[in-house]
């Protein structure tokens, strides 16, 4: 079923929201244990500014979704991106590690995510909301590719501070594009599922593959947390900076040939075996990235770059549509919300795990990610096999 011109320009609306959003998010995630350095030697202090982003965004989830309720989506959305452009500003004007702590929890306490899939999903009908939901991925995905590259190109030549402005000033420009061009939705047909999100949740979690595919969001996230918490580092202390954007750009060339394949081979019911192999990939980045005795080499960590992003690409198109078409319709968007959720508690327990064992125990942590590929992987293996015939 296609889409009426109304519902076109909604999606159309949300996803360049959705894709400046998340580019502003993307383009501090890979220097911003660099920013963090200059106010503490503590690495568990890095670690916990970088993940507290994380639980704020996985505790007010569903506050944000009663208050879109009460308030109205539109109304909610464009107070979310207002606040988390401005603390991000704050964040450049930062002048030691606890005020950074502290913003940083600030900045993730708007969590719109649910809203925005609420916003869409109220436009649309129910047998349109997988389709609907893969759109809005897309601009995640470039933005994540772009603001990659990006974000440690930008902090070389204007300074870590300068990004933060320029992030904010995104998140500001998306607060704008949300009060010009997104409307609000006249028949909100999700209205029951976010004020029954605390009773449904047992019974939407017996749900055995979105209970799976939440495990996996928070796997995934705590992945990425720990690789981007300590490649930056790495990087600087082995290689120097004018060397990261030639592991960079390597990463994101093969990441979107990924992307693309993914995406072709998802549509056809592959996503499982994709899922897999894109666990597998990630294992073995680790063994490239971190376990070579401290002592680093360009093309090493190229390699291990490569297949860490191939890998983590190539599950962005794939998961949220899973979830939505794995949840029962009546309550896609409260699945969506448990497994953001998830995928945020992951980002925390990362950064904070990381931190804790970046100095004196920095051996465990490649031992510690592949074994969360090998989870990830058997968590893939337990799935429902009828759930690919269905998609």
């Amino acid at each position: 079923m296609s889409f009426t011109s109304a519902q076109k320009k909604t999606i159309g609306a949300m996803s360049s929201v959705v894709g400046l959003r998340m580019l502003a998010v993307f383009l501090i995630l890979p220097v911003f244990t660099l920013y963090a350095r200059q106010f503490t030697n503590s690495y568990l202090l890095i670690g916990l500014a970088f993940g507290i982003y994380g639980l704020s965004r996985a505790i007010f989830q569903i506050p944000f979704g009663f208050l879109s309720d009460k308030y109205g989506r539109k109304n909610i959305l464009f107070i979310g991106m207002l606040l988390f452009g401005i603390f991000t500003i704050f964040i450049g004007f930062s002048s030691n590690i606890l005020e950074l702590i502290l913003l940083r929890f600030l900045q993730g306490v708007a969590a719109e995510s649910s809203v925005a899939f609420a916003l869409v999903s109220d436009t649309v009908s129910e047998n349109q909301r997988a389709t609907a939901l893969a759109y809005l991925g897309i601009p995640i995905g470039l933005s994540f590719v772009i603001g990659i590259v990006l974000g440690p190109l930008l902090s070389l030549y204007f300074g870590y501070s300068f990004l933060f402005y320029f992030s904010g000033a995104l998140g500001i420009l998306s607060a704008i594009f949300i009060y010009l061009f997104v409307e609000e939705p006249k028949n909100k047909k999700v209205l029951k599922e976010i004020e029954m999100s605390f009773g449904r949740f047992i019974s939407i979690f017996k749900n055995k593959i979105v209970a799976n595919l939440s495990m996996q969001g928070f796997i995934l996230s705590f992945f990425m947390t720990v690789f981007f918490f300590a490649l930056p580092m790495i990087v600087k202390s082995r290689l120097g900076m004018a060397d990261y954007y030639k592991v960079l750009i390597p990463m994101v060339v093969f990441s979107l040939f990924a992307m693309m394949k993914a995406s072709k081979k998802a549509d056809m019911g592959y996503e499982s075996h994709l899922l897999k192999l894109s666990y597998l990939l990630m294992g073995i980045s680790a063994l490239f990235v971190f376990s070579n005795s401290g002592t680093y080499s360009l093309p090493v960590i190229i390699i291990g770059g490569i297949l860490f992003f191939t890998g983590f690409s190539i599950t962005e198109p794939i998961m949220p549509s899973l979830v939505s078409s794995s949840s029962d319709p009546s309550f896609v968007g409260t699945s969506m919300g448990i497994y953001n959720t998830f995928q945020f508690s992951g980002s925390f327990a990362g950064g904070v795990l990381a931190g804790f064992l970046f100095k004196n125990y920095f051996g465990i942590i490649p031992v510690i990610l592949v074994l969360s590929s090998i989870i990830l992987y058997f968590t893939v293996s337990r799935m429902s096999p009828e759930k690919s015939k269905n998609n």
